[in-house]
């Protein structure tokens, strides 16, 4: 039908619907989203108890906890900065599990720590080093491990990427501060370990297919 102007008026002016579907079945994706939701989730919730722990606990001022939550930043920084050479070596499956590893070994830091000794900055912040350096390593690679097949349906690949990891982030990392003692360093420990054991094997799963 031709409108007032003489030009032909599409059939279906709503243009093309989003391609939810391909980007929802795909196994890589939900396995480097879910890496991406253990690493950002793993600082959620540092960043949700810590001041519970060092001020509550450990007995911090604000200053001293500024100061020690600063040097978690700096050592992703440094990360960031120096891993780049080690992330091109291992490609994006190597650094994702390698990033999971690193959360793993942090976990298992804390729980040691939480079980034997009382809150501190040994105890707690040189623990998160570690899943900093795991933070970075796999923070660098999921949306490519992710978004690599999804070339036509960029931008809906990258908003579904980013609200699936989110509402894993807030659910979960919620869930594990409200059900474990948010004042000890349980809720983090619990969550990256089963966020980054649950990636590993999906990851695992992926490289056999």
């Amino acid at each position: 039908m031709h409108g007032c102007d003489g030009t032909r008026r599409p059939q279906n002016s709503s243009g093309p619907r989003p391609a939810f579907g391909p980007v929802l079945r795909s196994f890589a994706f939900w396995t480097y989203t879910l890496g991406f939701a253990a690493a950002m989730g793993t600082f959620f919730v540092f960043f949700s108890t810590a001041p519970r722990v060092l001020i509550g606990r450990a007995g911090y001022s604000q200053l001293g906890f500024s100061l020690a939550f600063a040097t978690v930043a700096l050592v992703m920084i440094a990360t960031t900065r120096l891993a780049r050479p080690f992330i091109a070596r291992w490609g994006t499956a190597g650094s994702l599990a390698r990033g999971m590893a690193m959360l793993l070994l942090g976990a298992a830091m804390l729980v040691v720590a939480q079980v034997f000794a009382t809150p501190s900055f040994a105890t707690v912040v040189l623990p998160m080093w570690v899943m900093a350096v795991g933070i970075v390593l796999a923070g660098s690679v999921t949306a490519n491990g992710a978004l690599e097949a999804f070339g036509d349906t960029a931008g809906t690949a990258v908003a579904l990427y980013f609200c699936v990891q989110s509402l894993i982030v807030g659910i979960a990392g919620t869930a594990f501060i409200v059900l474990l003692d948010g004042n000890t360093a349980w809720p983090l420990a619990g969550y990256a370990t089963v966020l980054a054991a649950t990636t590993l094997c999906a990851l695992r799963r992926l490289l056999q297919r």
